[in-house]
């Protein structure tokens, strides 16, 4: 009988008979699954640590180093570092009197000071203390109440939002003193039609809401 060479698909070329059944290649099935996560599925990014101070930092040296808006993101970004440095449940944030008095410091020489309970006051050029808050209807609008109780508004057209909870942002629009000339004297109209200076107390200028009211 004449055998002949036959080539099987997965098996090497080999001899065989007619009558000898051929190897079959065999085939393994494999299942595999993919996943994929996409860019919207994934966790945020932590944010990064604070950074440090820098070495030998003073109040003084801060302030000399950088003026107006500068020293405003200066002291933005050491008062960011002490208060996301240090963790606590207690009203000062977990500052030390030393750093809250630093802290307090720091915020007269950018010409504002903020209370306890969280209100802000700014100081003009004369030394006097103004009280500010934020308007509750018109976006990018500060009210401001002079000591004489008159009351006067801001209003930033390209701001849409004002943080006054940022010492940061108090800074960076009070610290120049250009505020002054862009404050605007509150005026309504009396019993008799005639326009008169809008003034204040404390509490009424706390509960007020908006110039338009």
């Amino acid at each position: 009988m004449m055998s002949t060479l036959t080539g099987v698909p997965g098996c090497a070329w080999r001899q065989c008979s007619p009558s000898i059944a051929r190897p079959r290649a065999v085939r393994s099935a494999i299942r595999c699954r993919a996943v994929y996560q996409t860019e919207a599925g994934m966790p945020p990014q932590p944010p990064p640590p604070p950074p440090p101070p820098p070495s030998g930092f003073t109040r003084r040296n801060v302030l000399q180093q950088f003026g107006g808006f500068g020293a405003a993101a200066a002291v933005g970004g050491f008062m960011g570092y002490l208060l996301g440095s240090r963790s606590g449940g207690s009203d000062n944030g977990g500052l030390s009197a030393a750093e809250r008095a630093d802290v307090d410091e720091l915020r007269r020489e950018l010409h504002f000071r903020r209370d306890y309970d969280g209100h802000v006051f700014v100081r003009d050029g004369r030394g006097a203390w103004w009280e500010v808050r934020l308007d509750a209807k018109l976006p990018g609008t500060m009210l401001l109440r002079d000591p004489q109780d008159g009351v006067f508004f801001i209003t930033y057209n390209n701001i849409q939002q004002i943080d006054l909870t940022d010492d940061y942002v108090v800074g960076s629009l009070f610290a120049g003193g250009d505020w002054e000339s862009i404050a605007q004297r509150l005026q309504a109209r009396d019993d008799i039609g005639a326009l008169v200076d809008v003034k204040l107390g404390k509490e009424a200028f706390r509960d007020m809401i908006s110039v338009m009211d």
